[in-house]
């Protein structure tokens, strides 16, 4: 399985506090059946604390830890982007990553309220070649009480990426019910962990989401929120038409 939103390297965010932790997380998700894992650090973190090249640097640290303990899995660099006015530039002066380098960005919508310039900077970075990906729209409040916002960004080609631990009632049994209609509405294309601890409800475990995928639209069909899309992406590969 293939896990495109994880908050795995130590000290930047409100992930992992330290490299045993991170540790700790990446072991957690090798066991649960993850073989690559993207970690995503939130962009207004990293550079309000850290910087990009520390973020490289953390990486490049975490990927040799794993080398040496001989885990099975593979961390590739990407980042959280918390939409704004700035996110084009953002990406221009490479403060803003997208998933393994590709055209792929995890984007987070604000969580409140319907500020104007969402449309026109998510369109902004479509015209400058960027594939939005838009990070747990289940828990945005804009899309929580209007639906049809995420088809016509789906409609415009972007993807819909869902917290595994949504599915399980992690976040609330309303946002249970909510991941489970937009799943079986087809506006979901994949699912992730978006973990930032080893244990507990912010684990690295995307199985649960798939099983609970498979309950709501079969295996073959969940098969492509954890592992074919997913894969695609971080392979910077257009998704099938019958994602």
């Amino acid at each position: 399985m293939y896990d495109i939103h994880a908050h795995i390297l130590p000290g930047i965010d409100d992930g992992p506090r330290n490299s045993t932790e991170s540790l700790e997380m990446v072991f957690e998700a090798s066991r649960c059946g993850t073989d690559v894992l993207v970690a995503t650090p939130h962009m207004r973190d990293v550079n309000e604390k850290r910087s990009v090249e520390y973020v490289t640097s953390s990486l490049n640290l975490l990927q040799h830890d794993i080398a040496n303990y001989g885990v099975d899995i593979e961390i590739k660099i990407g980042m959280e982007n918390h939409l704004n006015p700035d996110s084009p530039a953002m990406f221009k002066k490479g403060k803003s990553l997208t998933i393994n380098r590709t055209n792929f960005a995890l984007i987070e919508l604000p969580f409140f309220g319907h500020p104007k310039y969402i449309d026109d900077v998510l369109l902004e970075l479509q015209h400058d070649g960027l594939i939005p990906v838009l990070a747990h729209p289940e828990r945005i409040e804009l899309i929580q009480q209007d639906p049809t916002r995420l088809a016509y960004f789906i409609d415009k080609g972007m993807i819909s990426q869902v917290t595994a631990g949504s599915l399980i009632g992690q976040f609330g049994q309303d946002v249970k019910s909510f991941t489970e209609q937009l799943i079986k509405n087809d506006l979901v294309h994949v699912i992730a962990s978006d973990c930032h601890r080893p244990v507990g409800r912010r684990a690295p475990n995307i199985t649960v989401g798939y099983q609970a995928a498979v309950r709501l639209i079969g295996h073959s069909r969940a098969k492509k929120l954890v592992c074919d899309n997913p894969e695609s992406i971080i392979n910077g590969v257009r998704l099938s038409d019958n994602s």
